[in-house]
């Protein structure tokens, strides 16, 4: 009697791996399946088709832009871990520093502001109020 062959489980083309490889193991070749990506494409492409520049948005454009964004917001979070007090989670803190340490990410200052308490920014209120007094 023949044995039979052993089933090898077969990785899925949806399952990311690791490394770098695509899923389908292809290097170099990212695969254009809209299941390998984490971020909604459509709300990409509504915040791409957002500037009045962007007429039409190609599936192919579109994959790379929301891949691109995945990796970046990856690259933020490996970056801020580091600066985390508490290496059991990252918080608003650590990205904060991050981000007004790092001179590459100096566009994102105004959208991620250092944290104040709300006495420092009474403070800061008032004595800006006071450079505008007599000003309009």
């Amino acid at each position: 009697m023949a044995s039979s062959p052993s089933k090898v489980p077969v990785k899925s083309p949806s399952v990311k791996s690791s490394g770098g490889s695509t899923p389908t193991g292809m290097r170099g070749r990212p695969s254009l399946n809209p299941t390998d990506l984490t971020l909604p494409t459509q709300r990409v492409k509504m915040i791409m088709k957002s500037c009045p520049d962007v007429e039409t948005v190609s599936q192919d454009t579109l994959h790379l832009i929301t891949r691109a964004t995945e990796l970046f917001i990856e690259f933020l979070a490996t970056e801020s871990y580091k600066y985390a007090e508490d290496k059991d989670r990252m918080d608003y803190e650590a990205l904060s520093s991050l981000v007004h340490i790092a001179e590459h990410l100096e566009f994102l200052r105004e959208a991620i502001p250092k944290k104040v308490t709300w006495a420092e920014a009474q403070k800061l209120i008032e004595e800006n109020s006071n450079k505008f007094e007599g000003f309009f």
